[in-house]
C-alpha cells in the first residue's frame, strides 16, 4: 500500500505531485496501479472511550485545479472545522413553476426563502433571487464567471434576471472569495413572477431560481446562494430539484383558452380597496374551484392587516398564508397558478366623495374632518373606525363633555357612530365661540372621543370637525333636518373576506376547427435543427427533431414521400400543446432519405389540410 503516515504533514503535496506528474509511469505505476482496492485508514488517540460515550471523527476530501487552490480549499475546511461546522447556509430553496407559450416562458415561485433565519447569526438575512437559463441541464451556458485567480467557474454563473430587496444593501459584498465579491443587486425590489420573452420556439430551456442572503461581516460569511443541482439516472433520465424546471416554448393548440379567475367579491368586512387575481400559470389553475382570501393583523386591536392568506375552499388547502403585498404592486405571493393583487389604503381616512350633508339639506355649510393623532389611527377601539353622523336640531339635544380647557357646552346636535350592529351615541368636546350651540363660525370645533377598555373614563380624541377652510362662514348654519355623514375608507383587516372562482384552461373546439393552418419547422430541414435534444450516453449523431406546429388538440398527421408511400403516422391526442415532434424515422424505424415530403393533417372534426416540407442532409 501507500504509506502516508511517514510523510507527516507533507502528504497533500505528495499526492498532488504524484497524480499530476507528466510521466504516466509515476502517475499509474506501482504501487498505485496494483492496489485494486485502495482504502484510507485513519486513526486518532490515545483517548479513553468509556461505556456509552461517543467520539466523532471528521474527514474532508479536498480537490483543486492546482496546488494553490487545493491549499486554499484545505484552509477553508479547517476554518469550518474550527467553527464547529457552523458555516453559512443559503436561504430555504424556493420552488419554481413555469408555463410556456408562443415566444415566452412565464415563471413563478413561492416565498419560503424570505422567511428563513440563518442558523448561525440568527438573522433573517434573505436578500434576493437570481434566475438562470440554460439549454443544457448542467447549466453550463451561464457559467462564465471565474475566480480572481482564473481557475474556474465561481458559483452558479451569470443570471438572466435578479431581484433584490429595496434596502440599504446593494452593489458588491464586502466579503470576497478568491478575489471575487458577490453582487447583491440594485435594490430593484422583490417579485415572485417573471416572464422571459427572449426565447426561441421549439428550443428546450432549463430555468433555475436561487435565493441568496447578504452574508455577515461580523462572522466573515460570504453571501450564500442555493445550488443548482439536476442529476442523471443511469439510463440518462433527468431528475430536477424543486428550483429547476424544463420547458419548451411553442404555440398552444388551436382553440386554446387560458385559465382565468373571476372578480374577487367581498363577502365580509368593511375594508376598502380592491383585489385583482392574475393567472400566472394556466397549467396548474384548477377548474371550478372557489378560493378565499383572508387577512391577519399583528394584534387584536390592530386595524390594518399585515398579511393575507389564499385558501382553496374546494379542498381546504391553504395555498399560502403570508402574502405581503398590500399596496397593489403585483409582487406578492403566488400559488395554484394565481397571483392576488391586493390594494388597500394604509390608514383610515375620510371618503371625501361620499361624505357630506344630505342632498335635501338647507345649510350652505361645508365641514371637514381631520384625525387627531393622540392614538395611532389604525388602532381599533369602541366607535372607531365607524362612520360618523352629526344630526343637527333647532334646540339643545345633547351636551359636550368637559375635557382639558374645554368646559361642557350645550349642543344643538348629536354625534352617532354607525356600527355594524346599529347606532352608538358618541361623546364629544365642543368649542363654541359664539355660544349658539352649533357649528357656525370658523373657530367652532367638535372633537369626537372614544374610550379604551384598559382606561375606562379617559377620553381620547379621534375626528375633529370644523367648517372647511375653503368656504366662508355659512349664511344658513346647520339646523333641524341637516345631517352630516362622515364616510370612511378602511384598510383590509381581520374581518374582511373575499372569494372568487377559477376556470381552468380549456379548448374551444369551434375556434380550433376554424383556424387550421399547420406548418413544419424547420422547413427545409438541413442537417439538423437548432432545438434538437442533446446527446447523452449514446453513440452516433443523436436524435433528430422536426416539429409540426399550428395543430388542434386532436389530429392525425400522415407523412408521405413523393411517390405516395406512407412514411410515418403521428398522433396528437388531446394535448393543449400545439405541436408534434418527429424524429425523422420511418414506421420501420429507419432514417428517412433526403427529399420532398407531403404531410396530411386530419382533425377530430374531419377537417383536412395538406402541406409539404423538404429534408436535406
Amino acid at each position: 500500500g501507500i504509506l502516508f503516515f511517514t510523510d507527516s504533514n507533507n502528504w497533500p503535496q505528495r499526492l498532488y505531485e504524484q497524480f499530476t506528474d507528466p510521466d504516466p509511469e509515476v502517475r499509474f505505476g506501482e504501487p498505485l496501479a496494483s492496489n485494486y482496492n485502495i482504502g484510507f485508514l485513519f486513526a486518532s488517540g490515545p483517548f479513553k472511550l468509556a461505556a456509552g460515550t461517543t467520539e466523532r471523527f471528521s474527514l474532508a476530501l479536498a480537490y483543486g485545479a492546482d496546488l494553490e487552490e487545493l491549499r486554499r480549499n484545505v484552509q477553508t475546511v479547517q476554518r469550518i472545522y474550527d467553527a464547529n461546522y457552523r458555516f453559512a447556509v443559503p436561504p430555504p430553496m424556493p420552488t419554481l413553476t413555469a408555463e410556456s407559450g408562443d415566444g415566452f416562458v412565464r415563471m413563478s415561485w413561492d416565498d419560503v426563502a424570505e422567511r428563513g433565519a440563518d442558523p448561525v447569526t440568527g438573522e433573517f438575512d434573505f436578500e434576493g433571487y437570481r434566475i438562470y437559463r440554460a439549454t443544457d441541464p448542467d447549466f453550463v451556458d451561464p457559467q462564465v464567471i471565474t475566480t480572481g485567480t482564473g481557475t474556474g467557474p465561481l458559483g452558479n454563473g451569470r443570471p438572466i434576471a435578479q431581484f433584490d430587496l429595496d434596502n440599504d444593501r446593494s452593489g458588491f459584498s464586502t466579503q470576497t472569495v478568491d478575489g471575487v465579491a458577490y453582487y447583491l443587486g440594485t435594490n430593484s425590489g422583490i417579485t415572485h413572477t417573471w416572464t422571459d420573452y427572449s426565447v426561441t420556439n421549439g428550443q428546450q430551456y432549463y430555468y433555475a431560481i436561487t435565493a441568496y442572503d447578504y452574508g455577515s461581516d461580523s462572522f466573515d460569511f460570504y453571501p450564500s446562494e442555493n445550488a443548482i443541482a439536476p442529476s442523471r439516472t443511469p439510463r440518462g433520465g433527468l431528475v430536477l430539484p424543486p428550483n429547476v424546471v424544463a420547458v419548451r416554448p411553442n404555440p398552444r393548440a388551436l382553440g386554446y383558452v387560458p385559465a382565468r379567475a373571476d372578480t374577487a367579491t367581498q363577502v365580509a368586512g368593511r375594508g376598502s380597496g380592491n383585489i385583482l387575481v392574475e393567472v400566472v400559470n394556466s397549467d396548474i389553475v384548477p377548474d371550478g374551484h372557489e378560493f378565499k382570501i383572508t387577512f391577519a393583523t399583528p394584534s387584536p386591536d390592530s386595524l390594518r392587516a399585515v398579511s393575507y392568506a389564499l385558501t382553496d375552499n374546494a379542498t381546504g388547502e391553504v395555498v399560502f398564508d403570508e402574502g405581503r403585498d398590500l399596496d397593489g404592486q403585483g409582487i406578492g405571493s403566488v400559488g395554484a397558478g394565481l397571483l392576488p393583487v391586493v390594494a388597500t389604503p394604509p390608514v383610515v381616512g375620510p371618503d371625501d366623495v361620499n361624505s357630506g350633508f344630505t342632498a335635501d339639506s338647507g345649510t350652505d355649510a361645508r365641514l371637514s374632518a381631520i384625525y387627531q393623532y393622540v392614538l395611532p389611527i389604525n388602532r381599533l377601539r369602541p366607535g372607531f373606525p365607524d362612520d360618523i353622523v352629526i344630526r343637527f336640531a333647532d334646540t339643545v339635544v345633547d351636551t359636550s363633555i368637559a375635557m382639558a380647557f374645554w368646559p361642557a357646552r350645550p349642543a344643538r346636535f348629536t354625534v352617532t357612530a354607525l356600527a355594524d350592529d346599529g347606532e352608538t351615541p358618541m361623546d364629544f368636546r365642543f368649542r363654541d365661540v359664539d355660544g349658539n350651540g352649533t357649528i357656525s363660525g370658523p373657530d367652532d370645533v367638535v372633537d369626537v372621543v372614544t374610550y379604551l377598555d384598559e382606561q375606562p373614563g379617559v377620553p381620547w380624541a379621534t375626528w375633529r370637525f370644523r367648517l372647511s377652510g375653503e368656504t366662508p362662514a355659512p349664511t344658513q348654519p346647520p339646523a333641524s333636518g341637516d345631517d352630516y355623514t362622515l364616510r370612511l375608507t378602511r384598510p383590509f383587516g381581520a374581518d374582511d373576506v373575499f372569494v372568487f372562482t377559477t376556470s381552468g384552461a380549456r379548448l374551444d373546439q369551434a375556434a380550433a376547427e376554424g383556424e387550421l393552418a399547420p406548418y413544419v419547422v424547420p422547413n427545409p430541414y438541413i442537417g439538423s435543427a437548432s432545438f434538437e435534444p442533446e446527446r447523452y450516453a449514446t453513440s452516433g449523431r443523436g436524435e433528430r427533431r422536426l416539429e409540426f406546429r399550428g395543430l388542434p388538440a386532436s389530429c392525425v398527421i400522415r407523412i408521405y414521400n413523393v411517390r405516395g408511400e406512407l412514411v410515418q403516422i403521428l398522433r396528437h391526442d388531446g394535448s393543449m400543446e400545439g405541436y408534434v415532434a418527429w424524429d425523422l424515422r420511418t414506421r420501420d424505424n429507419l432514417d428517412v432519405a433526403p427529399g420532398l415530403y407531403i404531410f396530411h393533417v386530419r382533425t377530430a372534426g374531419a377537417r383536412e389540410y395538406t402541406g409539404k416540407f423538404a429534408v436535406i442532409k
